[in-house]
Parts: C-alpha cells; structure tokens; sequence
C-alpha cells in the first residue's frame, strides 16, 4: 500500500502525482505539468547585463522575466536549456537605443534560425515571449519571421 500522508519534512512517494497546496506564498516543483492558481501566478525576475559577442559568453537568462541592460548591438543572452513548456520573457531595456542578440543554447533553435548560433536580433526597448516547445525548439509569441 502507497504512503498517501507526508510525515516530516521530507515525502517521496512514486505513486503520488497531484497536490492541492492552500495557503502557501510560495511553491515549487521541479517536474510539475500544469499549476493553477486561483489569485496571481508570480514568476521570478531578474536583471542581467548583456555579455559578450557570440552564442559562447552571452549571460544566461533563466525562466519567468529578465529585464536585460547594456545592449550594444553586439553583445547578447543565451536562454537556458529548453524545456517543453518552459516560458521565458524578455525585456531590452538598452539606453542607447541598441539591439540585443538572443541566442538558443547548445542544440537548440529559436523559430527557423541556425541552431546554437542563430541569435535572434530583439530591438531596443521591446519584449518577447519565448517558448520551448520540445528540448530543441523555442517558438517566439508572437510568431515572427526570423
């Protein structure tokens, strides 16, 4: 018979696949597919400076928002990993009025560019959402010409 009760801190149970959580102010999971919330959805944010010149020294931008600094038209961020699913929103903030360069990471691709090296050339002082669609594909929302 399955262990259906936490007991402690610590529960792992292979058969246990949902969870209802009332009250918390935060929650994470590291597998889940679907989280519904009845009030705001909060997602992490960051800022990063744009770094380097090729998919090879971007800075990493992670999941949930990234306001993104010091665009030059050279330098850029690498998105993580994909994970189908996985949402990732991005915002140039560059004061010079600069393009940003978003690059795919290793294997991957954003809608039809190169894989791993072609980077998505986002104008100043715009936004994207990105999407992963499978361990190879992010899709960008709207869908562009790129």
């Amino acid at each position: 018979m399955p262990n259906t009760k936490a007991v402690g801190v610590a529960f792992s149970d292979p058969q246990f696949d949902s969870l209802t959580v009332t009250g918390a102010t935060s929650l994470q999971a590291t597998t889940a597919t679907t989280v519904t919330a009845s009030t705001n959805l909060v997602i992490a944010s960051a800022t990063v400076a744009a770094t380097g010149s090729s998919n090879t020294d971007a800075a990493t931008v992670a999941g949930g928002f990234t306001l993104v600094t010091a665009a030059d038209a050279t330098k850029g961020v690498i998105l993580s990993a994909p994970v189908a699913g996985t949402v990732v929103i991005i915002k140039n903030v560059d004061v010079a009025n600069a393009v940003l360069k978003v690059y795919p990471n290793s294997g991957a691709a954003i809608n039809a560019l190169t894989a791993t090296t072609g980077a998505y050339s986002m104008a100043a002082k715009t936004s994207m959402i990105l999407v992963a669609y499978s361990a190879t594909q992010w899709y960008t929302l709207p869908l562009v010409a790129s």
